[in-house]
């Protein structure tokens, strides 16, 4: 091989290095370049009221107020101070109540479902007051009843202890009395609680009904909405409907 043609191939050989080389060094230049013209000046305010413009934060400026800036001096970003621990108890007590109106509202919505899947019409709501009310008036009636057969039951107790004139009653009469008091006591009580129940039956149910007939008048005027709405074909309108 001559020596022309081996210096030829150890130039060729030698060139992509030369070139990454050179590469290497223009990209450094680049990043330097680049970061100079983007370095950012910072806008802020001392504690005496007097505003600076400098390329870097102080070090006790760092939690403080500031504005980012531009090479055009356009603000670019606004660095907020942390929040004062007063600031953070009331951004927390905010939260709290924000997610506590989600999810009241998130529950309504699924009492709103429940009502109009469990009935179909105020009919249907007034039929299962009803039974429901029913059902508490024979209880009452129940308790009445066993209240009445006690306070007879005493009566026969009275006489029976009243009956030994002054000769000593046996205990068992006056054991027996303290029961039967105990137990009128105790169903006169059931019988309070049951009524209070059937009040708040009551009231419950004509919620449901007053609830009803408002969705059911919303679902009414989106479904006339969806059928006037301009474009709306004869099918979607029925669909909706």
């Amino acid at each position: 091989m001559t020596r022309a043609a081996v210096t030829s191939r150890t130039a060729g050989a030698a060139t992509p290095r030369h070139l990454r080389s050179c590469a290497v060094v223009v990209g450094c230049l680049l990043a330097v370049f680049v970061g100079a013209a983007r370095a950012d000046t910072y806008k802020w305010t001392d504690d005496k009221g007097v505003t600076h413009y400098t390329d870097k934060m102080p070090a006790e400026q760092v939690n403080k107020a500031s504005t980012v800036l531009d090479k055009q001096a356009r603000p670019i970003k606004q660095i907020e101070p942390p929040p004062t621990p007063a600031q953070r108890a009331a951004k927390e007590a905010e939260d709290k109540r924000h997610e506590a109106l989600t999810k009241s509202r998130e529950e309504a919505d699924r009492h709103d479902r429940a009502l109009m899947q469990s009935f179909t019409s105020v009919e249907e709501i007034e039929l299962s007051k009803a039974r429901a009310v029913g059902t508490l008036d024979s209880q009452l009636q129940s308790s009445h009843a066993y209240i009445a057969q006690l306070q007879s039951r005493r009566a026969d107790v009275v006489a029976k202890k009243a009956s030994y004139g002054q000769k000593p009653a046996p205990e068992t009469l006056d054991r027996e009395l303290t029961s039967i008091d105990v137990e009128v006591q105790r169903q006169k009580e059931l019988v309070e609680a049951r009524q209070q129940e059937k009040l708040q039956t009551v009231a419950r149910y004509d919620t449901f009904t007053t609830r009803w007939r408002e969705l059911k008048a919303e679902a009414d005027a989106k479904a006339v909405g969806v059928a006037s709405a301009p474009g709306t074909s004869t099918a979607t309108a029925t669909h909706a409907k």
